[in-house]
């Protein structure tokens, strides 16, 4: 009987756990063409039969890269390494050297694809890359009715599995604050202090702010008081104190981000304010191998587009980078010059938009600037 029941154990386990390690759905994106892969190894062959590629071209693997890998049809592929693809002519597909260059990764939400060369991805990191509303519930597609639900703070590594979908969270109960909706998911409940409301916007420090309930007759809340939601309210919040014409929380939010990503990033409000990128790759190969990089935090930020980038002074870099030199100056000890590098305004990136851009996002910028340097 004892044996009997350890069996029935063991199967109910070795059940849940297949359900848990069902494997993820994969995708390639050829010719910028997502097309679904029956599984992260396939053979080259069978990328160029999904994606209708004729024989007379082959499959090149984009690394971004003068040497982007040519692959072999009867090659096993695997699609962690780099799901990104292109055709060329056989002609012009001639060996070359070692790829050294990280690959391009496309990641698809909903059917909708984003490139990325990340491939250490967060719930948090998808919402920004994809601009997804706060109410969705991010899910990891698998081979399995039991998908994967991505939690904001959760680890979405590529490597798990490209092809994600969402589901709107249903909530009977939300508020607006700033012009921002708020449900149950982010701590709204049917009764809320002052300071509870405001620390949905401002939660480094929610006390220094004034709270006014709009949709009750611009009813000021004090920071203790408990109120009912009606549902449906609207709240403005206001900080009592704004200092050097920038939120200063909002620029070390997105550094926090940064460095839980294996960045190293100073935040310089002496002489500044400042951001300095330190130690920044550079394309493979090329000398300096790396350097740091000063942005100045605009005034208004983050209303105020990030602009321009400044290098040490007498880099290298320095006549190579995209961007011609303009005015020098010191800060935190360091000589710096300034090059007319704007990728928010006509240099390649999308038109700033301060509730996706940041100093998070301009590491992206910066790194492209670097590696197309001549």
């Amino acid at each position: 009987m004892t044996t009997v029941h350890a069996m029935k154990v063991d199967g109910a386990a070795n059940e849940a756990c297949s359900l848990r390690e069902a494997p993820p759905k994969w995708s390639a994106l050829v010719d910028d063409i997502l097309v679904p892969m029956p599984q992260r190894r396939v053979l080259t062959k069978l990328i160029r039969d999904q994606a209708s590629v004729p024989v007379e071209y082959v499959i090149v693997r984009d690394h971004n890269s003068p040497d982007d890998v040519v692959l072999d049809d009867d090659q096993v592929v695997d699609l962690a390494d780099g799901n990104v693809f292109y055709r060329l002519p056989k002609c012009d597909g001639q060996p070359r050297a070692k790829c050294t260059a990280p690959p391009k990764l496309a990641i698809s939400v909903d059917d909708r694809v984003e490139v990325t060369m990340n491939p250490h991805q967060t719930g948090r990191s998808l919402r920004d890359l994809f601009s997804l509303h706060r109410h969705v519930r991010i899910v990891r597609d698998v081979e399995s009715p039991d998908d994967v639900q991505i939690g904001t703070d959760d680890l979405a590594a590529f490597g798990d599995g490209p092809v994600f979908y969402t589901r709107k969270v249903e909530s009977r109960l939300s508020i607006t604050v700033n012009s921002q909706i708020f449900t149950a998911q982010d701590g709204v409940r049917q009764t809320m202090t002052g300071a509870q409301i405001a620390a949905l916007v401002f939660g480094d420090n929610p006390q220094a702010t004034k709270i006014t309930w709009q949709s009750n007759g611009d009813r000021e809340i004090g920071q203790t008081d408990s109120i009912h939601l009606l549902g449906c309210d609207v709240f403005h919040v206001t900080r009592c104190e704004v200092i050097g014409g920038y939120e200063r929380s909002r620029v070390e939010l997105e550094l926090m981000r940064l460095r839980e990503g294996g960045a190293e990033v100073s935040f310089i409000t002496a002489q500044g304010p400042a951001v300095i990128f330190h130690a920044m790759p550079t394309r493979p190969g090329s000398t300096p191998a790396s350097t740091d990089v000063l942005v100045q935090v605009p005034s208004g930020y983050p209303g105020g587009m990030i602009d321009g980038a400044y290098l040490p002074a007498n880099s290298p870099l320095i006549g190579r980078v995209v961007g011609s030199p303009q005015h020098q100056f010191t800060i935190d000890g360091r000589g710096w010059q300034l090059i007319s590098y704007h990728p928010h305004n006509g240099g390649g990136a999308p038109t700033w938009n301060p509730m996706k851009h940041g100093f998070h996002t301009y590491y992206g910028e910066l790194l492209s600037w670097l590696h197309n340097a001549k």
